[in-house]
């Protein structure tokens, strides 16, 4: 079972952070967990309008099994429930099949009523 928890524990985000992405940890962000175990770690910021989606990843044993899709997802869907527009750094496929736009800025946003989300995920039964 996949599940996310808000997570302020340093020593946990440090070594998820580093192994996934290297530098410095954030003071906190969403933890990943299949069966309990901690796998991936998502950063995010409060803005001025809006939440902004910083990184998203999963650990390297742990690609390829669809949870990077349905984490993001899932992080979207509950940005969705502030009614704020939802911004990601960089641009990217993947987030422009969610609806998100290009901000002219070198990112992206949405606003909650123009998400989608369709069906392609890499969900594997088994």
């Amino acid at each position: 079972m996949l599940t996310l928890e808000y997570c302020e524990d340093n020593a946990l985000l440090s070594d998820l952070h580093g192994r996934i992405f290297g530098g410095e940890a954030p003071a906190a962000g969403v933890v990943l967990r299949a069966d309990g175990k901690p796998c991936g770690v998502a950063c995010y910021a409060l803005e001025e309008g809006g939440v902004r989606i910083k990184e998203v990843g999963v650990l390297q044993e742990e690609r390829g099994k669809g949870y990077g899709d349905f984490f993001t997802r899932a992080l979207v869907f509950k940005f969705m429930q502030s009614g704020m527009d939802i911004f990601a750094d960089g641009v990217c496929g993947y987030y422009k099949n969610l609806g998100f736009w290009e901000d002219g800025e070198g990112g992206m946003r949405v606003s909650p009523d123009r998400v989608v989300f369709p069906s392609s995920c890499k969900h594997r039964e088994g």
